[in-house]
């Protein structure tokens, strides 16, 4: 039978037997507008604004029929015809006064046209006014993912009468943020939507832990007007989570978990202070005379080889001169029968 079935059950109990209420003439009007209500295929958009019997009501001046006569069906029947493509109607919350105005200033249009046009005729116009103003309407504001609570953004649908949030949990996932232990972080507890100003915010901290239960956090900072940002000296692994809002009515939970690492950033500064020492050349000197000092360094460097090489020259030729004398100059070439000095081998004596 469908979700319907209990409605339609309410409306026919007066009628089963034996029932206390059961009359002669049926159920009340209260029962039907409930029947109407809830029956599948149905668009409560005019309802909204206009209850069933303001609808009969008006039926009943325009066609001048009682309720069960037929032409006061079928001008109910035209009302609901006309209503079908407002079911898709979807306003901002800060419209709905307007939206109300509009449908009923249709309404108001029909009961003045009863004497002046066919009924019909007067219902195609009122219809096309309602779709003219509906397009003057500012629209709502798109819902933003992928958290929060976004009152800006709530819509009322025509469809169901009824005001309709953003479909997206409070909480937000949890950010993994990378950071060292010897340097500050600043996190925000910032969101893409608008907000009321002046709303409370509170920080807090669940050390070590990759969390989100509330139960495990504990509360860091509260600021009145907004503290949107929060500074860590030398932070600590866990999750930093900041509650946007009064504690009873948040719009949005965010979490921060910090990946906190060492080691690496003295040897990093120490790279970039020589880099910088690098890119800051004192005043009066550049690459280009670094490059002429290297150049006359290198040709001084080169003469002063060049001499040691000729002093080793030099060198070895002198003792090789004295170690080698010659031989011309210690021995005499003899004759035979010459005689020689005395005391020479050669010398012979003379007969």
């Amino acid at each position: 039978m469908g979700w319907w079935w209990v409605p339609l059950m309410l409306v026919m109990v007066p009628w089963l037997p034996g029932h206390p209420g059961s009359q002669a003439r049926g159920p009340g009007l209260w029962s039907w507008v409930a029947l109407v209500l809830w029956l599948p295929g149905v668009h409560p958009c005019l309802l909204c604004f206009s209850p069933p019997i303001q609808q009969a009501r008006l039926c009943r001046d325009i066609t001048g029929a009682p309720l069960n006569d037929p032409r006061h069906r079928r001008c109910l029947e035209a009302l609901d015809r006309a209503a079908v493509p407002l079911a898709s109607v979807t306003v901002g919350s800060g419209q709905r006064q307007a939206l109300q105005e509009i449908v009923m200033d249709a309404l108001h249009f029909l009961e003045k046209q009863k004497d002046k046009k066919p009924f019909e005729v007067s219902l195609q116009e009122a219809v096309s006014t309602i779709w003219v103003k509906l397009s003057q309407l500012q629209e709502a504001p798109a819902c933003i993912p992928p958290c929060g609570y976004q009152p800006d953004a709530r819509v009322f649908q025509c469809a169901t009468c009824r005001l309709m949030d953003c479909q997206l949990p409070l909480d937000c996932p949890v950010q993994d943020v990378q950071v060292h232990t010897d340097e500050a972080i600043t996190l925000l507890c910032y969101v893409p939507f608008a907000t009321p100003p002046n709303l409370p915010i509170t920080w807090m901290f669940a050390k070590d832990l990759h969390t989100q239960d509330l139960a495990l956090f504990e509360e860091l900072k509260v600021a009145v007007e907004g503290l949107w940002m929060l500074t860590i000296q030398d932070p600590t692994p866990g999750t930093v989570a900041c509650h946007l809002g009064v504690p009873s009515e948040p719009l949005v939970r965010k979490y921060f978990y910090l990946n906190v690492s060492g080691g690496s950033v003295e040897a990093e500064q120490g790279l970039q202070s020589q880099f910088r020492a690098v890119l800051h050349w004192p005043h009066g000197r550049t690459a280009g005379n670094h490059m002429a000092l290297l150049g006359l360094g290198l040709g001084l460097g080169s003469m002063v080889l060049v001499l040691l090489l000729l002093r080793v020259l030099l060198t070895w030729g002198s003792h090789r001169c004295w170690s080698s004398p010659d031989i011309s100059d210690h021995q005499t070439s003899h004759t035979p029968g010459q005689q020689g000095p005395p005391g020479d081998p050669g010398y012979l004596d003379s007969p």
